[in-house]
């Protein structure tokens, strides 16, 4: 664009129902300027003039990767994103902002892949719970991938979830090796999988083997916390060679939730939302007399490391 010149959009914002058959789909935002995805290209796109106008204020981002939107040409320049279609799922996280806003991480996915590693940095069951309830939140299924099994071998992997009673769909690989990759690649191909996690846990090293040449850096794990370093920036598409595509997401070091129900909190742990009803419909299964959660916990049958995570995501949920 020209310095100086001044676009003017006239083109009204809606969000409209999903037409998959002539929507482009983000693939990545820079402020004003995006890239779309037209399921053989990337293009680049600028956000019309009204669609930060028309977005939701309870959201910090206008669009994220996933949206599936519409365009307009824009003469000689890039066209322009005049609407964004309406989301299937969604997966957010709390923002640090003062108006308690929340981020969009990405649309549209089928399935939220909660990366994690068995060693270096250690496997932190309390991460793949929150991001758990986020995707269920958003309509998204969650899936556990535990990389860097060749830090210890496959029953150390499979001994680890198991013991902290995660009820997700595992997939256990080591991207260092590549032993289990091929396994991974088909369970996620042709369809729409976003990829979360811990900085440090090896989820851009695992996006390079599942598409050849994708621009994504690796880096090292920090000596001093084990938390590792940033490594992807912003949130990015990927076309996947066997058909479908996956959405690589910043590693983060603390996945914040917001406010929630207690429902989400209690749809992350099988032991404890299969418990019979309790006496109360509103019980949190903290103190109230009836719980049935309680009577598990002293009968054995809600195990009590099962419950501490369940009090532990309660609180940091900041539970309404």
């Amino acid at each position: 664009m020209p310095p100086g010149h001044a676009l003017h959009y006239t083109a009204p914002i809606v969000e409209r129902t999903h037409n998959p058959s002539s929507s482009w789909i983000v693939a990545q935002v820079h402020g004003a300027s995006v890239v779309l995805w037209d399921g053989h290209a990337f293009h680049d796109a600028m956000l019309g003039g009204q669609i930060k106008a028309a977005a939701d204020p309870r959201h910090t981002n206008a669009l994220a990767v996933g949206d599936e939107v519409d365009v307009e040409p824009s003469g000689s320049g890039p066209p322009r994103v005049i609407a964004r279609r309406e989301r299937r799922t969604h997966l957010e996280r709390a923002a640090n902002d003062p108006r308690s806003r929340v981020q969009i991480v990405a649309a549209n996915a089928t399935r939220a892949l909660i990366v994690s590693s068995l060693r270096d940095p250690p496997f932190r069951p309390g991460l793949v719970d929150r991001w758990a309830l986020l995707a269920r939140r958003g309509g998204m299924e969650p899936w556990l991938c535990l990389n860097k099994v060749d830090l210890g071998s496959q029953t150390d992997a499979e001994r680890a979830v198991a013991e902290a009673a995660i009820p997700l769909t595992a997939h256990f690989l080591s991207a260092n090796t590549g032993w289990g990759v091929e396994e991974l690649k088909a369970a996620i191909a042709g369809d729409s999988t976003v990829m979360v996690g811990h900085s440090g846990v090896g989820k851009s090293s695992i996006l390079r083997l599942l598409v050849p040449g994708a621009d994504a850096s690796t880096g090292d794990v920090s000596a001093k916390n084990r938390k590792g370093r940033h490594t992807t920036s912003s949130a990015r598409l990927y076309p996947l060679p066997g058909g479908g595509v996956v959405i690589d997401t910043p590693g983060v070091r603390s996945v914040p939730l917001g406010r929630a129900e207690v429902g989400e909190v209690v749809s992350v742990f099988a032991e404890i939302a299969d418990a019979p009803p309790c006496r109360f419909r509103t019980c949190t299964h903290r103190a109230e007399p009836g719980c049935s959660v309680l009577q598990g916990l002293e009968a054995g049958s809600v195990p009590r490391l099962i419950y501490a995570r369940y009090r532990r995501l309660l609180e940091e949920a900041e539970v309404r």
